[in-house]
């Protein structure tokens, strides 16, 4: 099995190709009902709008080599670092553990004409004509019609401006999400959303700060810290002489940090 696929977010048959045809009549007369009523609901993606379905937004996608069928993989949502794309999960993946999770990217929103790349403007939220949240869900949801995806642990990361669309991204919709990880984030405007502020109780954050950073950034960082742990948030912070490279041995404090999470969600 190939560790890493590229495609154009999963909208077209690609994708369902890879999926099993499951007829209703095939299920337990007990989960039929179940499976009507999710049919009905939001959560399944063929009732989300005909612009969010029909999106061609670049993605990659990484699967352990000994993929393991039985098993239910925690997700990491990968925001890629700037003057980068979505092939970046690959080196990321591979730095924070090669098998222990499934990962998943999207191309940002903003191209960086002279670096070259793309970087995240997590102030915009959206994804051509589309709201990045959505399609990302949406590609989630796919993605799990063929791979084996625990629902309760998906997890957002990214660096740098990258980490701001993933905070962006957990405020919008934290019961999506199981936690995030944030690398060097810049802490912008527009990162934090004070409408979903309330529903981070509970929620970890994992947040990396240089400190080789200029002020201005450490400032808003210290001030997302304290705004996330008074609504509740557990926030572990990680203090760095320089900026983590998210595809060297140091990501793998990302693995400890789910890790960790893990083992205390099976206490509770």
């Amino acid at each position: 099995m190939f560790n890493r696929v590229r495609s154009m977010s999963f909208s077209s048959s690609e994708m369902d190709s890879l999926a099993p045809n499951t007829s209703v009549e095939l299920l337990p007369t007990e989960l039929r009902e179940v499976y009507e009523n999710w049919k009905q609901s939001d959560l399944t993606p063929d009732r989300y709008s005909g612009s969010v379905n029909a999106s061609d937004w670049p993605v990659s996608i990484y699967v352990p080599e000994r993929y393991e069928e039985g098993y239910a993989y925690p997700l990491v949502t990968w925001f890629h670092s700037d003057a980068n794309d979505e092939d970046q999960l690959e080196g990321v993946m591979t730095a924070i553990s090669s098998q222990n999770y499934l990962g998943l990217a999207m191309r940002g929103n903003q191209r960086m004409e002279k670096a070259g790349g793309y970087r995240w403007d997590a102030e915009s939220g959206r994804l051509g004509n589309v709201s990045t949240s959505e399609l990302l869900h949406l590609t989630t949801c796919r993605l799990r019609r063929t791979y084996h995806i625990h629902s309760e642990r998906i997890f957002l990361a990214g660096s740098g401006h990258g980490a701001d669309m993933a905070l962006r991204t957990l405020t919008q919709h934290p019961e999506w999400f199981a936690g995030a990880i944030l690398l060097d984030p810049f802490c912008e405007h527009g990162s934090l959303l004070n409408s979903g502020i309330e529903q981070l109780r509970n929620k970890p954050v994992l947040m990396s700060i240089s400190r080789s950073c200029a002020l201005e950034t450490l400032g808003r960082c210290v001030r997302t810290v304290r705004t996330l742990r008074n609504a509740g948030a557990p926030v572990d912070v990680e203090m760095t002489d320089l900026p983590v490279d998210p595809a060297s041995s140091e990501a793998r404090m990302v693995d400890h940090w789910i890790m960790d999470c893990i083992a205390r969600e099976a206490l509770v």
